[in-house]
């Protein structure tokens, strides 16, 4: 019985990178009028897409988070936000090893998501 409610808790921290989630974090800075935020995550999510055919293998939940966490701490320049939302980046790290998913596919998801993170960030910039 303990063993499934940690279980539960560590897929529900994996799937603060669901493509669904992404997605609502998008529409609302849509509703919200912050363009430049949404180009850096619709930039990140394509660079994502385009690596995802190029790297196999790579956790795309933890990929996906990294720019999620890159850019909503810039959006919002909060010191106190910032820090929680890298804690709960490594709680999505920690129930990676958890449901016992291979160290070589959450390094790649991490490296994918700090290439998508920084490709976006630097063409973001010469779109706006």
């Amino acid at each position: 019985m303990e063993k499934n409610w940690k279980k539960e808790i560590a897929r529900d921290a994996i799937a603060f990178g669901s493509i669904l989630f992404y997605f609502i974090v998008i529409i609302r800075a849509i509703i919200g009028k912050y363009m430049p935020f949404v180009y850096q995550l619709l930039i990140a999510i394509s660079i994502l897409i385009i690596l995802s055919f190029i790297i196999k293998n790579a956790n795309q939940h933890i990929a996906r988070v990294v720019p999620l966490v890159v850019f909503t701490s810039l959006f919002y320049n909060d010191n106190l936000f910032t820090i929680f939302v890298i804690l709960l980046f490594l709680v999505m790290i920690i129930s990676a090893f958890y449901i016992k998913e291979k160290k070589e596919v959450i390094v790649k998801g991490v490296v994918l998501g700090v290439v998508a993170a920084l490709g976006a960030y630097y063409l973001n910039n010469l779109i706006v």
